[in-house]
């Protein structure tokens, strides 16, 4: 996982200790699928920086689920992978260096491939839409199953306090 920081830091409710930093910005390296891969299964499988293909019939494109953070002009965003069907795939491959891609095509009906920390019920699997930005910007990840809480946090925002538990709970879990 990949963060990016702005803010100088915060004592962590997991550990008690000072953080230096804080993560707005949390991505996924692959979707999970990949990861479980053994070193051995990866030479079936292409990871890119923005598609992965495993096995000629799993097919995942990159993404960004968008939180706003409530009193801030920043969003907390997670840069999390879906999997697609191979005619969207295809297609969003296709159109992948095309200006104005994101009125030709698009959305996809897509399924989260990472598990993000912090969400009960999880969100691995969970129904998602996939709309595609500008050239150069990557997909937005929109949660369909508005009762899961992923979703009410992207409708509704997160605090700082929770941007900083989840932070915590992504740093804590790669040790």
């Amino acid at each position: 996982m990949t963060p990016n920081t702005i803010f100088d830091g915060y004592v962590c409710e997991i550990c008690g200790q000072f953080h230096a930093g804080q993560y707005i910005s949390l991505a996924y390296d692959s979707p999970d699928p990949y990861a479980a891969l053994k070193d051995d299964e990866k030479d079936r499988a292409h990871l890119g920086t923005d598609d992965c293909v495993i096995g000629n019939d799993q097919f995942y494109l990159r993404g960004i689920i968008e939180l706003p953070i409530v009193g801030l002009d920043e969003s907390f965003l997670w840069g999390a992978w879906a999997g697609v069907w191979e005619k969207d795939y295809d297609e969003f491959a296709a159109h992948y260096d095309a200006e104005g891609r994101e009125k030709l095509i698009g959305p996809y009906k897509v399924r989260l491939s990472n598990k993000l920390p912090g969400y009960d019920p999880g969100t691995l699997n969970l129904k998602c839409t996939l709309k595609v930005q500008p050239v150069g910007t990557r997909p937005l990840l929109i949660v369909d199953e508005p009762e899961h809480p992923l979703a009410a946090e992207q409708r509704n925002g997160i605090t700082l306090t929770r941007a900083r538990q989840l932070s915590a709970m992504v740093q804590h879990q790669s040790r």
